[in-house]
Order: C-alpha cells, then structure tokens, then sequence
C-alpha cells in the first residue's frame, strides 16, 4: 500500500516516521526544503503536487490546522478529488467542523472516492510514540482497510460511526480541555493569592477527585516551570473551541461552560500569548491578580 501525507509539521512528522518504520512506501507533500530533507532522510519519496498524491497513492492522510485548508485540498481546483484514483482514501487527521468533513465526504462519494474523518489526540509525544488515540468518522468498511495504516501511529484506534462522528467526538474532547485549562488556571493562581505553594497545591489535587489529564499535563512542566513554549498553542484551541460551540448553536445545545471557555482563550489571544502553549493560558489572570504562579 502507498500512502501520501500532507502536513509534515510537528503532529505529522512522526507520525510519517512511524509509518516509514511500518514499512509502508510514503510519499510526502512538501512546501519547505528543511521538510524535504526530514522526509527523504527517513526513506520517503517528496512532491509538491497534490495531483501526484492523488494519482498515485492508495490512500493519502491530511494533518493541516483548519477548515479552510483542508477543503482547499481536498476540493479546490487543483485538490486531491480533481485527480484522485477510483478507490483512493482519504483520511483527514486534522481537527475540522463535522459538517466540513460531511461535506467533503459526499463531495469523495461522488468520484468514487472514501473519506474518513480521523482527528487525533495525544500531543506531540504521542505521535513520537505511536500512541495517539484516533477517531474515526465515516464507512466502516473503510475504517477496517485502513487498520494496517492506522496501527503504526496510535493505540486507540476506535471507528465513531458515519462521516462526521470523529470530529464530533474530537471537539467534545477540546471542550472538556478548554473549560478543565480555565478552571486550573483559576484554581492555581486563586492559590498563589492566598499563599498557597502551587507544587503543594499540585501535589494535593494529583490525589483528590480534582485530578486530571489536564492537571499533569501543564502544571508540573508548563506552568511551575514557566514554560510555555508551544506544545498546543492557545490559538489553535481557541479555534477548536469555535467549532464545538458553533456545533452546538447549529444542533440547539446550551453550551454555557465551553463559550465562557472560548471568551477567557481570546482574552489570552488579545494579551498576545496565542501562540504560546495553552498553558498560558493563565497570565492574563496573573496580571489582574498581581501574582506569579511559580515554586516557593
């Protein structure tokens, strides 16, 4: 099977490293010669045409930031569709509306192509790893073609249901990242106030019902150390947030939590951190409050 991949940036890297390390024959949309580089070192094949991709390729795997980008790839003029292969597969691993996904997916149908949402989770480290968790929206049938290829770069590898149900399932997980980040950044910064030793503090809450992913994931090495290099930044899920409260304005569903959530990530975007890694997401708050979360 010869796989294409567009978006060789920090997620989509080694994510091709691990499909090279399954021997599978990867062909590599590039834009940039450092990216050229990194990809024929590891024994991939580079383009910088879409058409080639499509042509040539049985499947051909996205992970680029937005809505927008993903459509123009895959439906623009010179996109995947325009010259795609009867049985190609397309397999969009980038976090994008469910509607968008529904959209192209009928879009695929049409020239007899598969799509399949498969938005990912599991950072950076989990793509090194091959251990991301991956959702999977769309034909089932498909989804079991594409185990082989799937199962070199995560571990949770679980089929959602019809085209849109991975992203639906990946916005309600950016969700509950968004309000617990808001709330830890609360919670931390209310007890440095008070005088509370944040690494105390961190301690306490790793074995009290206040425990959490989140709560490992940027406290001990974000924000005790005063890192916020991006690992996640504060822009893209501000974007993802958008999204899932925009799902539930069009579905009818109250969500209270996840748009104050939004509101508090574009007033770190508007303190100019967007950039920065969601841990930052508590300077604002830091400023107002007159404190710094850091050790004792």
């Amino acid at each position: 099977m010869k796989i294409g991949f567009i978006g060789a940036g920090t997620m989509g890297l080694p994510m091709i490293g691990n499909l090279r390390k399954a021997n599978f024959d990867v062909a590599v949309y590039v834009r940039r010669s450092e990216i050229e580089e990194a990809v024929t070192k590891i024994g991939c094949t580079a383009t910088n045409t879409y058409n080639e991709l499509a042509s040539t390729c049985d499947a051909v795997l996205l992970c680029v930031p937005n809505d927008a980008i993903v459509e123009e790839i895959v439906a623009g003029s010179d996109g995947l569709l325009a010259s795609a292969k009867q049985g190609l597969v397309i397999i969009d691993h980038s976090t994008v509306s469910p509607y968008t996904s529904r959209k192209l997916y009928q879009l695929a149908k049409t020239k007899q192509v598969s799509y399949l949402d498969a938005p990912i989770s599991g950072g950076p480290m989990g793509a090194e790893a091959g251990t991301l968790t991956i959702m999977v929206g769309g034909d089932r049938g498909s989804f079991d073609a594409m185990m082989p290829v799937f199962n070199p770069m995560g571990e949770n590898i679980r089929w959602m249901g019809e085209s849109g149900a991975g992203n639906i399932a990946k916005l309600v997980n950016q969700l509950v990242i968004g309000v617990t980040q808001a709330a830890l950044s609360e919670g931390f910064v209310l007890g440095s106030k008070m005088g509370v030793d944040p690494q105390a503090l961190y301690e306490v809450l790793a074995t009290s019902t206040g425990n959490s992913a989140m709560l490992h994931r940027t406290v001990p090495n974000c924000i005790l150390k005063r890192d916020f290099s991006p690992k996640f930044t504060i822009d893209l899920l501000f974007k993802d947030l958008s999204l899932a409260n925009d799902m539930g304005r069009q579905e009818g569903v109250r969500l209270l939590a996840s748009n104050l959530a939004e509101q508090i990530f574009q007033e770190a975007r508007n303190s100019g951190h967007g950039a920065k890694d969601i841990a930052a997401l508590l300077l604002p708050l830091e400023k107002l409050a007159k404190v710094e979360v850091k050790n004792n």
